[in-house]
């Protein structure tokens, strides 16, 4: 009974309606500024974050006629910049066929995009690109890895995913314990069917992998694991999210390709640029010799 249920489970968290939703997730995107107008100059100026801000606006149809065509434009020219947020949401484009031919290689290849620079709700969708088969080669281990990183910032739809995956040992070892865990998280940020998954885990599981799972720590706030007790370079501090955006993506086209993410931290006076985060110290001060070389300044070193 377990095998069946724990089957459906996983048909249905990895069909197509478990992809992360599109509307939701342009709530990520900046404050709408005033003037319409004074975006479209921003936007036109080559300002990543303004493309972005418009893509949402003509998808949202807010203080404008909805558009999708312009919105697969502005959100393609902010992309191309290296905008993650804008790479997912042209992903979803491509996904759906929402002004432009759907094609899933193209959405693959821009949830990837943004799922290198750390983005989570990309490297869900990437995870769900590969359990599928869709525009990738199906690699349910290549999916295992890209559900694991959105699971681990806190993703609740990628913790259910990955739990029903070590529930079946597809793509990962068979492990109760580590799918029980998985599945709690999941439950504890309202996940709707989590809690059944949750469940039969519970009835089938041995005394002893009941023991082990009870031994895991019951964390499961939203991003959990991403900030704590790691070490960041600082790049920049800047009085508004717009300024820290651009400033963001001018100095990755400076920098090129590097292993890191590129994080916006904002606090009550300031909006931080920072790479992270690193392990440990030395890892850090290793990064900053290469950041210092090619952009002329030494980065802050920071822990939080």
């Amino acid at each position: 009974m377990i095998n069946r249920l724990l089957s459906f489970f996983l048909l249905l968290s990895l069909s197509a309606v478990t992809y992360a939703d599109f509307e939701q997730d342009l709530s990520a995107t900046h404050d709408i500024p005033s003037s319409l107008r004074e975006l479209y100059i921003q936007a036109n100026q080559g300002n990543a974050s303004a493309q972005l801000d418009l893509g949402k606006i003509f998808i949202t149809g807010k203080l404008i006629t909805r558009n999708e065509i312009e919105a697969v434009k502005w959100f393609t020219l902010s992309a191309k910049q290296g905008n993650a947020q804008a790479q997912f949401n042209l992903g979803v484009m491509y996904a759906t066929g929402q002004g432009i031919t759907k094609d899933d290689t193209l959405a693959a290849h821009w949830y990837q995009e943004a799922a290198n620079q750390g983005l989570p709700i990309a490297q869900l969708n990437l995870g769900v690109a590969y359990a599928d088969g869709a525009g990738v080669t199906k690699d349910e281990a290549v999916a295992a890895k890209w559900l694991r990183l959105a699971a681990n910032q806190g993703e609740a739809q990628a913790q259910f995913n990955l739990g029903v995956m070590y529930a079946n040992g597809q793509g990962v070892t068979k492990n109760l314990p580590v799918a029980y865990r998985y599945a709690k998280l999941a439950v504890a940020q309202g996940h709707e069917i989590a809690p059944a998954l949750l469940k039969d885990l519970s009835t089938q599981m041995t005394a002893q992998e009941l023991l082990i799972a009870a031994q895991i720590p019951d964390t499961a706030s939203k991003k959990t694991v991403t900030a704590t007790d790691k070490y960041y370079l600082q790049l920049g501090a800047f009085k508004s999210a717009a300024q820290a955006e651009q400033f963001s993506t001018e100095t990755q086209k400076k920098l090129g390709k590097i292993e890191k993410s590129f994080g916006i931290f904002p606090d009550t006076d300031w909006v931080r640029v920072q790479i992270g985060p690193y392990e440990n110290q030395r890892l850090s001060q290793r990064d900053a010799s290469r950041v210092k070389n090619k952009l002329g300044f030494e980065p802050l070193l920071k822990k939080h």
